[in-house]
Order: C-alpha cells, then sequence, then structure tokens
C-alpha cells in the first residue's frame, strides 16, 4: 500500500523530468516567425461567381392598379414565405396580391362545389392569376374557368418544378402548354452542382429585357404552342429527353397571356438576388401588372371596385353614380347602394348622368328614353314589347333586362323592368349574383319572372 502510495506522488516528478530531457535534446531554438502580412488591393477580392447584377425593381410603365390572385387551394408545393419577394415586387406595381385558399395541406373531396365558387368569386375581380405548383389536378370545370378568365384578357403565370411534386399539367394543356417531366443539367459548365444550369440565351421580349445571365437551380423543359422564350445552351441535356431540339425551361402558352416557366427556385430568397435572377423576377412581375382583362356583365360589381378595395371595406375614393329613372325607385336605389357597400364599393345617389362616371340606371320601361343610345348599342328596343337579338319580342309584363355599357371609358349598367316591383326584384337578383342564371350574352340578362303582385 505504501509502495503504491509513492509510485503516485513521484509520476508528476517523472513527467517535469521527461519534458526537460526532450526540450534540451530536440528543441533548436528560434521560436515561431508569423509571415509578413499581405495587403491585397479591394478591387482584386473576388466575390462567389454568383453575384447578384445591379437591377432596378421600378415597374417598366409606372404605376398600375389591379389584382394578382395565387392559387393556394390545390395543396400547392410552396410556402407564403417563399413568394414574398415576388409578391413584393407585384404591390410595389400598385397591385393587390390575394391568395385562393389557405395552404391548406388537406383536401377534402367532398367540397368541389365550393371551391368552385371561391375560384369563380375571386376570378371575377382578378387581373392575373397564379398557378405555381399544385398538387391536386385541376378539374375540367376549374379548368374552365380558368379559360374563360383568359379570354377576357386576364393573365395567368404558370410555374413547375420538377423538384416538387405537382399536376400543373392538368390546367397548362388547356393553353398549350407541355411540362415535361425531366430535369435539365449541365456537366461542362454549373457551379458546383450539374443541376444548377445557367440560361444565356433569351429571344427578345420585354420579359427578358435586361437579362444576360440566369441561373435555375432545378429546371425542367417546356414544350408549348407558344413557343420558347428562354434556352438552355448546347451542353445542357434533360434527364429523360433525347433531342436536338434546344432545350427551353421558359415559353409562352398558346397566348401571350399564358406565361409557363419550369422552375421555381430562383423566385425564392436568396435565389431571387443571383445573377439576373431578380431582374426576371421584376420582368415577370411586370408581366403580370400589364393587363388588359376587360370585365363582362358576369364579373359584376368588379368592374365598379377601385384600387386597392377590399369586400366589406369602406372607403372615401369616388365611386359609382346611381342615377334613378324616378323618384319613387328611392328604395331601390339605396338596396343597390348597400350591396356595393357590402362589396367594398362606394355609391351616391345621382340628380343628373356625369359621363365622367361610371353608372348604374335603374328605371322603368317608361324610362328608357333617358338611356335609349345605349340600348341602341345593345341591339335593344323597348316599345310595346321588349326587343333583343337573342330572345326575338316579348311582353313587358313581369320582365326585366340589365344591359352593360363599356364604351367612351365609362361602364353603364342599366337595369330596366316593367313595374317598381319587378325592377326591386331585378336589383336583389343582381346583388346577390342570382342574375348569372340570366345571362344571354356577356352584356346582357334578360328575365321573365312569374306574376308578381304590383
Amino acid at each position: 500500500m505504501l509502495l503504491r502510495l509513492a509510485l503516485i506522488l513521484l509520476l508528476p516528478l517523472f513527467g517535469v523530468i521527461a519534458f526537460l530531457v526532450a526540450y534540451f535534446v530536440f528543441y533548436q531554438g528560434g521560436g515561431y516567425d508569423a509571415p509578413p502580412s499581405v495587403n491585397i488591393p479591394l478591387e482584386q477580392i473576388d466575390t462567389v461567381s454568383l453575384k447578384p447584377r445591379v437591377s432596378s425593381n421600378l415597374p417598366q410603365g409606372g404605376s398600375r392598379h389591379g389584382l394578382l390572385v395565387v392559387d393556394a387551394q390545390h395543396v400547392n408545393s410552396f410556402s407564403e414565405r417563399e413568394l414574398v419577394n415576388f409578391v413584393s415586387r407585384v404591390a410595389d406595381r400598385g397591385f393587390d396580391v390575394e391568395y385562393l385558399g389557405n395552404f391548406s395541406r388537406s383536401f377534402d373531396p367532398t367540397q368541389a362545389q365550393s371551391r368552385y365558387l371561391e375560384m369563380a368569386e375571386k376570378l371575377r375581380r382578378a387581373d392575373s392569376f397564379a398557378v405555381i405548383l399544385p398538387r391536386i389536378a385541376y378539374s375540367e370545370r376549374e379548368a374552365a374557368l380558368v379559360e374563360r378568365f383568359v379570354e377576357k384578357g386576364g393573365k395567368l403565370l404558370l410555374v413547375s418544378d420538377p423538384g416538387r411534386l405537382n399536376s400543373i399539367n392538368s390546367l397548362a394543356k388547356q393553353f398549350g402548354v407541355d411540362f415535361q417531366t425531366d430535369y435539365l443539367y449541365n456537366t461542362s459548365e454549373n457551379d458546383a452542382n450539374f443541376k444548377r444550369i445557367f440560361i444565356r440565351d433569351f429571344l427578345p421580349d420585354q420579359l427578358t429585357s435586361g437579362l444576360d445571365t440566369v441561373t435555375l437551380d432545378y429546371a425542367g423543359s417546356v414544350r408549348s404552342s407558344g413557343g420558347g422564350l428562354a434556352f438552355a445552351s448546347p451542353s445542357t441535356e434533360s434527364s429523360l429527353l433525347s433531342t436536338v431540339e434546344r432545350l427551353s425551361p421558359m415559353a409562352w402558352g398558346d397566348s401571350r397571356n399564358v406565361l409557363a416557366i419550369s422552375d421555381f427556385t430562383f423566385m425564392v430568397p436568396n435565389n431571387d438576388s443571383l445573377l439576373d435572377n431578380g431582374r426576371l423576377v421584376s420582368n415577370i412581375a411586370d408581366f403580370v401588372t400589364e393587363t388588359g382583362r376587360e370585365f363582362h356583365l358576369s364579373d359584376f360589381p368588379a368592374m365598379f371596385q377601385p384600387a386597392g378595395f377590399q369586400p366589406g371595406s369602406s372607403s372615401s375614393q369616388d365611386g359609382v353614380d346611381i342615377l334613378l329613372g324616378s323618384t319613387e325607385l328611392l328604395n331601390t336605389g339605396l338596396m343597390v347602394k348597400t350591396g356595393l357597400a357590402q362589396n367594398g364599393i362606394p355609391s351616391e345617389i345621382a340628380a343628373v348622368d356625369d359621363v365622367s362616371r361610371d353608372t348604374i340606371f335603374l328605371g322603368l320601361y317608361d324610362d328608357a328614353p333617358q338611356v335609349s343610345q345605349y340600348l341602341q348599342v345593345a341591339g335593344v328596343r323597348v316599345d310595346d314589347n321588349l326587343g333583343t337579338d337573342f330572345a326575338g319580342d316579348l311582353a313587358l309584363e313581369n320582365t326585366t333586362i340589365t344591359v352593360l355599357d363599356q364604351a367612351q371609358d365609362r361602364d353603364m349598367l342599366l337595369v330596366l323592368a316593367d313595374s317598381p316591383a319587378t325592377l326591386e326584384e331585378a336589383a336583389g337578383r343582381l346583388i346577390s349574383g342570382e342574375f348569372r342564371n340570366d345571362l344571354v350574352s356577356d352584356s346582357i340578362a334578360l328575365r321573365r319572372f312569374e306574376e308578381m303582385d304590383q
């Protein structure tokens, strides 16, 4: 026991002796001298290869007003955070942005009707529609709704990405677009990842203005009846396609109102700041905010909504004049005024017709001479009968006709009926949206009621 204790006490001494022997035998002296510092001029310090280029986020052609609706109803494979910079650039151009749906990751197939009605209501007010990576396929009914929206001049942005699950072709095929299931890669020119490709070949267009090089992390190819807008280099290949044609990740649809892009990564922070990616995002923001959207009667009351309105809001901005054929129709005018206010549209009962303002005229057939010029343009005749190009001559009793005239940079909506009671019923159908069942054209609704208590 004593021997073991002695050995423990002597161990530190042995360690000191071993260190002194090694120091004097092996150490050559001289110490450590740090190398002299080198001053490198700042201009010679290179940044990473994907440094952003200077580009302006200012809209081309000034500020606009309108609404971009973004689909979030089809279990879409992106988050609201990933789209924040694109949405910001759209807002910078004066547009509002609303989401269709709520990014739910669950999908109830029994709610198809309510989803369709929600989409229809959003698209009535929208100028542009963005569909990004929908996991749930569009139904034929939904696709037809989007087709009608584009036919009215609405812009459609379709974004796919081979790195994320999606069923976008269920909608894209309606517009001559086919997103391929491949991914593009380049083993000879890339940024340390053969799937991160560079795009330098652009068709001259406002959408490609100012672009020299963009980088796409996970792009696929698009085949479209509208032709490509951007093309991969000859050394870029497809994971599935063996073709001599140029591979394009960005293309027009069957019209210049439809843009298809098979890559989502370039829009996502911080990828949107690499090379010319930011300029491309700005150009797309210009695309969705430059529209010639037409509003048909079926879109009522969207044609009267001032910029920036949300349903149920109030505003001091000038809105719509409500012009009455006679004072006995005041209650019906107030009903329409209330209905417009519920849709965020201010209105006033007007005494005279101001041709510089949007107007809703409520009158009886006896008041038709006051608006004869609008009826004549629409091909409507009011005399002993109600004459139209769609239904021939009808007896005036228990009928109502609604006409939208959009000439002279003004929206003029006429609602005429045979009696105050019929007119009140027609105004109620207008506010509730039931009038859409009475449409006989893009600008005329016609209805015969059952015999009413006059």
